[in-house]
């Protein structure tokens, strides 16, 4: 079986758009998202619309997908720091561009998902088994990567939040993040996701990085006046995080 990973589009359809066209090429059995699917970018509804047409087999929930469960109205969000308040400002234009169906869609994703063929296991989350923001570095040692699974048959574990591809082994248990595809933040400004092949208990992975007009996406933004767009411009150009002092808050 061949799978295909995604996550982390966070509004960029122009980038969401290259890495579908790149997908199709590798023919996967099925597809998984792994969450932030809108805030930062200016195409929520062109992302949620390139999503349904994948017809994943699951979407799962990220921390900025959450919003729309946190918060019913942007009233009812008080912020607490300059970054927080950089997030309301996505909220509100976000919440503008997409229907209450759409917002309550997004804001209802389950949180993680397992996934089995035959005897073959994988579990699934944005960040971690027990938080939407847990940050796991590619360098973590293997006794932090060992707390992103749940259930000791588990072979293979895939996440996001990151916005960093990388591969490991960690006491017998492959990890794998798929990285993001529309704010990568490890300079890498191509966007990334990820191939896995199952057959048996065997798996390869690969990560993919695809290009697309970045110029594009940019001109969007400005003409559709999204808010912030200096650090998004500056984090699509740079593959860089751009959004605060802390970088431990993707």
């Amino acid at each position: 079986m061949r799978l295909a990973v995604i996550s982390d589009t966070h509004g960029n359809g122009v980038a969401f758009e290259a890495v579908i066209n790149d997908l199709r090429q590798q023919s996967p059995d099925a597809v998984v998202f792994l969450g932030d699917l809108v805030m930062r970018g200016p195409q929520p509804v062109e992302c949620l619309e390139l999503l349904n047409s994948l017809d994943p087999l699951t979407s799962i929930r990220g921390n900025h997908d959450n919003y729309f469960s946190r918060y019913s109205d942007a009233a009812d969000w008080i912020p607490k720091n300059d970054k927080d308040a950089m997030n309301l400002r996505q909220f509100i234009y976000n919440k503008k561009l997409l229907s209450a169906d759409e917002q309550h869609w997004i804001g209802h994703l389950p949180t993680e998902y397992v996934f089995k063929i035959g005897d073959f296991q994988a579990e699934l989350y944005h960040a971690s088994p027990n938080s939407l923001g847990k940050i796991t570095w590619p360098g973590a040692t293997e006794e932090e990567l060992d707390l992103l699974h749940k259930e000791d048959e588990t072979q293979l574990v895939l996440f996001g939040h990151i916005h960093h591809a990388f591969t490991r082994n960690a006491k017998g248990r492959l990890i794998v993040n798929c990285g993001s595809v529309g704010l990568p933040f490890d300079g890498d400004n191509r966007a990334s996701y990820s191939i896995i092949d199952i057959q048996g208990k065997n798996i390869s992975t690969q990560i993919r990085r695809v290009s697309y007009d970045i110029e594009r996406v940019i001109r969007i933004a400005k003409d559709r006046s999204m808010p912030d767009i200096e650090p998004f411009e500056e984090a699509v150009r740079k593959a860089v995080f751009t959004y605060s002092f802390n970088k431990s808050a993707v």
